[in-house]
């Protein structure tokens, strides 16, 4: 092949991957606040946990200006706080959707530092003011138009419009091997840990963590008491209580995420995700998080 020959082989190929990318991804039309136009240039998607269903997953897509981070988001397990907490949207005005399997579309648009909130279901019993239509709309792929009919009018501040199409793959990342009903080894080292926080002595507690964690309370400037009660304290607010393990999955052989339900106070039942290590053959506590209300 000619050095001329080559150089065109390399700019066609170069063309053809960026047409695939703007193809792969597209945002187009209008979320207008008080006249004032929020024009989105690009388009994310994720699959994430439903908050009033943590159970069952649907698909959250960012209308941003500048580009999120998608391998970033979509490789965490709780891609959802990653995604909001992504430079590109940080202090930056975006439009966020959450769209279940059966196509409702709930928008939460963050424009000058307040959230504008609406469905084309119902919110808090009343009809919302979406209306959505998606050609698209599976755990690979979505594609949906948006858009009010007239004005919605906040109940403070002023009236917005919103009338948008996007269309983008939908990142996820590969689920690991489910864990048997009651998380297997790693469950019993959570339930250990617990139990140790709920007692009075440290070093049960500082066994049941991975050496980052336990790193905390083992600060030099602070007596061995204090560090008992900087550890109850919170790992009492970190961890479910009454915890009953549902199950999860073995994401590597030294890696587990377990899904608990716990009460984080009276009368609220949520869905947790507990992330366990295993380090010098023990399962340790990494981190948790909550993903949504059960009951």
């Amino acid at each position: 092949m000619t050095s001329v020959a080559r150089v065109s082989a390399i700019l066609t190929a170069a063309l053809t991957l960026v047409t695939a990318t703007a193809l792969a991804q597209s945002a187009t039309g209008t979320f207008t606040l008080a006249g004032k136009p929020f024009k989105p240039a690009h388009a994310a998607a994720f699959r994430i946990r439903n908050q009033h269903a943590p159970r069952t997953l649907e698909t959250y897509v960012m209308l941003t200006s500048k580009p999120v981070d998608v391998t970033k988001i979509s490789s965490d397990i709780d891609p959802y706080v990653v995604a909001i907490n992504d430079p590109a949207v940080m202090s930056a005005d975006y439009l966020a959707f959450q769209i279940s399997d059966k196509g409702e579309t709930r928008i939460n648009a963050h424009i000058g530092g307040t959230q504008y909130i609406d469905s084309s279901g119902y919110v808090l019993g009343q009809k919302g003011s979406l209306v959505a239509t998606c050609t698209e709309n599976t755990p690979a792929r979505v594609a949906c138009s948006v858009k009010t009919s007239q004005p919605v009018k906040a109940m403070d501040g002023p009236s917005w419009m919103l009338d948008v199409t996007f269309a983008t793959p939908v990142a996820s990342r590969t689920p690991g091997k489910p864990l048997p009903p009651d998380g297997g080894p790693a469950a019993k080292g959570l339930l250990a840990l617990v139990t140790a926080v709920g007692g009075k002595t440290l070093d049960p507690i500082l066994a049941g963590l991975t050496p980052d964690q336990a790193k905390s309370y083992q600060e030099t400037w602070r007596t061995p008491a204090e560090n008992l009660e900087s550890a109850k304290d919170i790992l009492g607010a970190r961890l479910p209580k009454k915890p009953k393990v549902t199950g999860g999955e073995q994401i590597a052989d030294d890696y587990v995420v377990l899904e608990v339900e716990g009460v984080p106070f009276e009368g609220t039942t949520m869905l947790y995700l507990v992330e366990m290590r295993l380090i010098d053959s023990r399962w340790r506590y990494s981190s948790s998080s909550t993903v949504g209300i059960l009951r």
